[in-house]
Order: structure tokens, then C-alpha cells, then sequence
């Protein structure tokens, strides 16, 4: 069976520049652009559901921050080409600008914004943690979602998260907005030639400005220099990863 229809599928990583995101998609597709959320676990059971969306709903590009990742291949067999849309963060970073976000979320009761709001950086970094199945949230984060589009596969999710840079299409960079949505750009021209990308920065917490090398600092003196090196060594893979795709990115 050929391919017959051509969706755009943000997989909405929180705190990674997704709102800027949606809103170039509902901006090029109006109606067509739809969001939904799911339950995370089980994956299987996630994938399913996901699937069966994009079957059974008229629209070109889909947003979820809930969606697990898979391989595009699967859609395939339905005529469908899947163009994921994932952009991935400094690490540090995206855990800072999470808190500092869900603290702000005064009539949110879910565990993010609970937690922000009745402590510190460092002793929201450290429930999240000690939570099962809430770790990520604050370790590897990028690793774990990546992982998942290999996730029939043997090995350490460290390996398939590196190979799943490699098999998309397309991973943006927060820390290179532009770069990465000109990308984006081509990318999808291919198919809709009346895309347009704009860029805009939404929903920030800092100055985008701010060099990496400052917000460090700043996450640093937060949580105190002797859990800042904990906080790195937990997140060393995805730090990896991260300086893999800012390579791709001439940084």
C-alpha cells in the first residue's frame, strides 16, 4: 500500500518550546490542528490509543505532551507518513524552567505543580526523584523519551535514545529555535508548500537571551554547588545527548 496521507505529530516534551510549537501548527492548519492527552503507562496501550487517533481524526498535525514516541514505520501499513516533531533541551535547564513554571500553577493540583509550590528547586528536584515512575521528570528525561522509539529493541535506553536522533526526520533544538524551525520549514514543505514558520517565543520563564553558561550558574547557586553535581551526574546521559543534537546544530 502506498502512503495516501501526511500528518505532522508534535510529541509536545514539556518545557521545551512546545506552546511556540502548537502555535505555528494551529496557525498553518487552523481546525486540522488537534490535542489530546493520554495515559502514559502502559506504553503499549499508549501507542494503541495514539494510533487509533490519528486513524479515526481529520486533521494534518496532531500535539500531545503525553504521547509516547514509536517508530513512524507503524503507520505505514495504513498509508499514513507520520513526520514526528520533537525538540530536546539542555537538561538543567528544562528541569529549572519546569519548576519555575509549575510553581506558578495555583488552581493545578496535579504532582508538578504541588510539589513547586511547597519547596525549593532542590527539594523538588529530590521528590521527583524519589517517586516511581515521576524519576525522569528530573533524570534523563530526554534519554527515557527518546528510547521509547526503539522500544521493541535490546539495550540501555542511553544507546537507542542516540540511535532515535539518527532515525527521525527531524529533533529540534530549543537552544537553537530558529535553526531548528527553518528545518522544520524544508521539511514539511515538502509536502504542505504553503507552510510557514514563524518565529515566536511563548510561555518563557527567563530571558531567552541568557547565555547556557548563566542559567547553570543560576540553577548552581539555587540548589547549592554540592547537590548541583549530584543533579549533573543523574543527568549525564542526557547531557550527551543534548551536545550531540547542538552539534548537528553547529554549536
Amino acid at each position: 500500500m502506498g502512503i495516501n496521507r501526511v500528518i505532522l505529530f508534535h510529541f509536545h516534551l514539556f518545557k521545551n518550546a512546545g506552546t511556540a510549537i502548537d502555535y505555528i501548527l494551529e496557525e498553518n492548519f487552523k481546525e486540522r490542528f488537534v490535542r489530546r492527552e493520554f495515559k502514559f503507562w502502559p506504553y503499549y496501550k499508549n501507542i494503541q490509543e495514539v494510533v487509533n487517533w490519528i486513524k479515526e481524526e481529520d486533521a494534518i498535525a496532531f500535539s500531545s505532551h503525553t504521547a509516547r514516541l514509536f517508530d513512524p514505520i507503524i503507520l505505514e501499513e495504513d498509508g499514513i507518513k507520520m513526520i514526528p516533531i520533537v525538540f530536546i533541551r539542555h537538561p538543567l535547564i528544562r528541569i529549572h524552567s519546569a519548576y519555575h513554571f509549575e510553581r506558578k500553577q495555583k488552581d493545578i493540583f496535579r504532582p508538578g505543580p504541588v510539589i513547586a509550590r511547597n519547596t525549593d528547586l532542590k527539594g523538588y528536584i529530590e521528590i521527583r526523584w524519589s517517586i516511581p515512575r515521576q524519576e525522569f521528570n528530573c533524570k534523563n528525561f530526554h534519554v527515557f523519551r527518546l528510547a521509547d522509539v526503539l522500544h521493541n529493541e535490546e539495550g540501555e535506553m542511553f544507546s537507542k535514545a542516540l540511535k532515535a536522533i539518527q532515525k527521525l526526520p527531524f529533533v529540534g533544538l530549543v537552544e537553537e529555535f530558529e535553526k531548528s524551525i527553518r528545518k522544520l520549514e524544508i521539511l514539511v514543505k515538502q509536502y504542505y508548500p504553503e507552510f510557514t514558520a514563524k518565529v515566536v517565543k511563548m510561555n518563557t520563564q527567563f530571558d531567552p537571551d541568557i547565555s547556557i553558561e548563566t542559567r547553570l550558574k543560576m540553577i548552581e547557586n539555587e540548589v547549592g554547588s554540592e547537590f548541583y553535581k549530584k543533579l549533573v551526574d543523574a543527568n549525564k546521559e542526557d547531557i550527551l545527548l543534548w551536545e550531540k543534537v547542538a552539534k548537528m546544530y553547529g554549536r
